[in-house]
């Protein structure tokens, strides 16, 4: 139980540390940083709640894909921002975040 609470401690500041970055990076109006920010609450809370309340597998999938949907409607301005900065890096970036955040969701999903 132990390593599971410092692993999720991990993954929500760095959550948290990628949704202030993406802020500053964007210059974003309030209702933009609101909506990225109550985005990245629902993950936080999602990934609490996996941890403390196990779901059957598949509610777990059903609110898990919920969340990335609304998430998705929230913030999509941002994301096509986010994308477009995406496109602009060397192929080698490129790479390196998709395996990056690929890595992170697999390992979560395995440990939590």
């Amino acid at each position: 139980m132990t390593f599971t609470i410092v692993f999720l401690t991990v993954i929500i500041a760095l959550i948290v540390s990628k949704t202030r970055a993406i802020v500053l990076r964007n210059n974003l109006d309030d209702i933009s940083e609101k909506r990225l920010l109550i985005t990245g609450g629902l993950l936080i809370l999602f990934l609490i709640t996996n941890v403390t309340l196990p779901y059957p597998e598949s509610l777990y999938w059903f609110i898990g894909l919920g969340i990335v949907f609304t998430g998705i409607i929230l913030s999509f301005n941002v994301l096509k921002k986010e994308y477009k900065r995406f496109l602009s890096l060397s192929t080698k970036s490129k790479i390196v975040n998709v395996l990056f955040y690929s890595l992170l969701i697999v390992v979560t999903n395995i440990y939590l």
